[in-house]
């Protein structure tokens, strides 16, 4: 029996989700989400930060914190960048992309981020959605790394 409760060999049947590589254009903007969360965070402004989530993103921070709404998103950070973390510095990089469809990519990150105290990681990861040609993060997960 399978993980589906099937029995057979569901191998041979399973499809792949990502369907093509990313070209150079959408490459380079998807690379650009992540430059501006790097940005925004250095910056502790959170129209950079922020400012690529749809209206309706859903995010859960490295505490395991669920938010949904760009609104609920902005107002974390603000919070959060003027207090807890406003010494704080990452810097981000990407680790891979890969397209779903035409207009839904998967982005892994790698957050490097440096403290007073110390230093630690998060890896992360984004769907990103194309609309009206531009692309968009509807969703992030993001999680601390073990060192």
């Amino acid at each position: 029996m399978d993980l589906t409760g099937q029995h057979g060999s569901s191998a041979d049947t399973r499809p792949s989700a990502i369907t093509e590589p990313p070209g150079e254009s959408d490459e380079a903007a998807l690379r650009a989400l992540v430059r501006d969360i790097e940005t925004g965070f250095n910056e502790k402004r959170p129209d950079i930060l922020d400012g690529a989530f749809t209206e309706d993103a859903v995010v859960v921070v490295p505490d395991g914190t669920l938010i949904r709404g760009w609104s609920d998103l902005v107002a974390y950070h603000t919070r959060r960048l003027s207090s807890v973390v406003h010494d704080w510095r990452i810097r981000a990089s990407v680790l891979g992309i890969t397209r779903v469809d035409r207009d839904t990519a998967i982005v892994h990150m790698r957050q490097n981020m440096l403290t007073p105290e110390r230093s630690f990681a998060n890896h992360g990861t984004i769907v990103a959605v194309r609309r009206e040609g531009r692309w968009w993060i509807a969703a992030l997960h993001n999680t601390n790394v073990e060192q």
